[in-house]
């Protein structure tokens, strides 16, 4: 497993303890001799590269009212994004889709938005094939990256990712909607001013009401990047900007 960037602002959380008390899933999910159908899987927080892109991407669509307002500014803003989708929303919505996935990616976002790190290899496997399936017949394009929800990484989400040949792909910076729901001012300055080349930004088209402050103002923070130089592109265009990694950092006290 290769892990891509560092976290600028948001990064993966730790897998959530079991009420059972069993351990998650481990990475090798049979005792016997096992490869899954890939034997390599990239984890990327961000791409390293010198060059001024930045991926945005939109996670736990499509849904009402919320999707079409992002593709409505990034088709007037004439932006790329990649769209981490839930399976059973796309199957729900097919219309919100149809037509406006154009310039965009499709990401994995699993089946039903659930917890991978607390499933077993099989099970996970169920929720990203489900969704892959719907995701490409729907909208397609076949997703090649897989987020697994809430960021949480499990031995069983990479031995998945691994059978189906996907790449994980996580984010270096995130919307702090509850932080700035009353200041929007506040956080279109902090996207703008904390974005590095080769971030992976997360916002999300649907939730809570305070992520609205986000999309609400996804234009002066598109403006507000473009005037620092960057241009916008899909996370598959991004790791294809990649340069090669800086050289490891001594851990201290090794």
């Amino acid at each position: 497993m290769a892990a891509s960037g560092l976290a600028l602002g948001g990064g993966i959380a730790a897998a959530a303890p079991r009420e059972d008390g069993e351990e998650p899933a481990m990475a090798v999910p049979d005792a016997r001799p096992w490869s899954p159908s890939h034997g390599h899987v990239d984890v990327t927080w961000s791409v390293d590269t010198s060059q001024k892109l930045v991926a945005l991407t939109f996670d736990d669509g499509p849904m009402p009212k919320w999707t079409p307002m992002v593709h409505d500014i990034l088709d007037a803003e004439r932006v790329k994004a990649t769209f981490f989708m839930v399976g059973q929303r796309v199957v729900r919505n097919a219309r919100l889709v149809h037509g406006r996935m154009d310039r965009h990616e499709a990401g994995n976002h699993t089946w039903t938005h659930v917890d991978l790190a607390a499933l077993p290899h099989q099970d996970v496997c169920r929720q990203v094939r489900r969704a892959h399936n719907a995701i490409a017949t729907i909208t397609g394009k076949e997703p090649r990256h897989l987020r697994p929800p809430f960021g949480r990484l499990g031995g069983a989400t990479l031995s998945a990712a691994g059978q189906f040949g996907y790449d994980l792909t996580i984010w270096s910076i995130k919307m702090l909607e509850k932080t700035y729901q009353h200041d929007p001012p506040q956080l279109v300055d902090y996207i703008v001013n904390n974005t590095r080349p080769g971030a992976i930004v997360l916002a999300h088209d649907t939730g809570n009401e305070d992520r609205l402050v986000a999309l609400r103002n996804l234009v002066p923070m598109i403006r507000g990047l473009r005037a620092r130089g960057f241009e916008f592109v899909t996370v598959s265009e991004l790791m294809m900007a990649a340069g090669p990694p800086p050289a490891p950092v001594q851990a201290r006290g090794a």
